[in-house]
């Protein structure tokens, strides 16, 4: 089903709606997901990626639409405590190729958005974002991620315009802003762009690791979508959507996240595909009130 022009991202996912599952407790949403992940054999976990690897090449391809970036990585970060954003995890890969997915199809119009990303890691999603032809994305994450980020802007910005130069046909649509800026979850961002961009739709791939870090991302979600309401002046009358993708590790803690977001969201469940489904949940989500 071709969308039709000129939608926000609100209405692209009010216009899509039966195809998604309502999530509306969270005990019930975790029965059914772990009833599906017990059901699987081991064997058919995704295994995308590799964390030794100080670069990866990733390539996603839908249709006519190829993507390939080359992610930078430090496994020396990620050894240390409490650091897990510092390498590639498979839910970036697998959420970036639905959006290649969605955007191919004609599913979902992922142009001309405005995009926050919260704890972008190594920028995958982000990237992948911009390279469909996102107006602008912003990546975020700590202070001590930064200089990995901005490594892997720059890398993607280089292989962009070296993809154009030598393609008669552009293999992908980036033409949009991107930039990395620094985000720390429940605090107010410190750059004035992040609050005057107008933003449509919030990322957030992976973060959720422990409980606390669960209510966290909660809270810093609910404070990003009021934020994008009251201080940008370009913000239309359609909701921000929060887009999360999640591997599911522990129950205790995928329960307490779903819980958190439940207090404040609305919330539905996307199917992913047969591959991933029952390993990694997809979730869009917008503020109840």
């Amino acid at each position: 089903m071709t969308l039709p022009s000129a939608l926000s991202f609100f209405e692209q996912i009010q216009h899509r709606i039966g195809e998604y599952v309502p999530v509306e407790d969270a005990e019930e949403e975790v029965c059914e997901l772990y009833s599906v992940y017990y059901s699987k054999s081991a064997e058919t976990r995704p295994n995308l990626v590799d964390a030794t690897k100080s670069e990866l090449d990733i390539e996603l391809q839908s249709g006519k639409t190829t993507i390939s970036l080359t992610i930078a990585q430090n496994p020396n970060i990620n050894c240390e405590l409490g650091q897990t954003g510092a390498v590639l995890w498979d839910s970036s890969v697998i959420m970036g190729q639905f959006f290649v997915d969605q955007q191919a199809g004609g599913s979902w119009d992922l142009s001309q958005l405005n995009i926050l990303e919260l704890g972008s890691g190594c920028g995958l999603v982000g990237l992948v974002l911009h390279r469909l032809g996102a107006r602008q994305v912003i990546l975020t994450d700590q202070p001590r991620m930064m200089k990995l980020l901005n490594k892997n802007v720059e890398l993607c910005m280089h292989q962009s315009a070296t993809l154009h130069t030598r393609d008669k046909i552009k293999r992908d649509g980036a033409k949009g802003i991107v930039y990395a800026t620094e985000y720390l979850w429940g605090h107010p961002p410190t750059d004035l762009r992040v609050l005057q961009a107008g933003i449509d739709m919030i990322v957030v791939s992976d973060c959720v690791f422990h409980e606390t870090v669960a209510s966290l991302l909660a809270d810093t979600l609910v404070d990003a979508c009021r934020r994008a309401r009251s201080d940008s002046s370009s913000y239309s009358k359609h909701p921000v959507v929060v887009v999360i993708g999640q591997e599911l590790r522990s129950d205790i803690v995928h329960q307490e996240f779903v819980a958190r977001l439940l207090e404040s969201f609305i919330l539905y469940r996307v199917p992913v595909s047969d591959h991933a489904d029952g390993y990694h949940t997809l979730y869009v989500a917008w503020l109840k009130h």
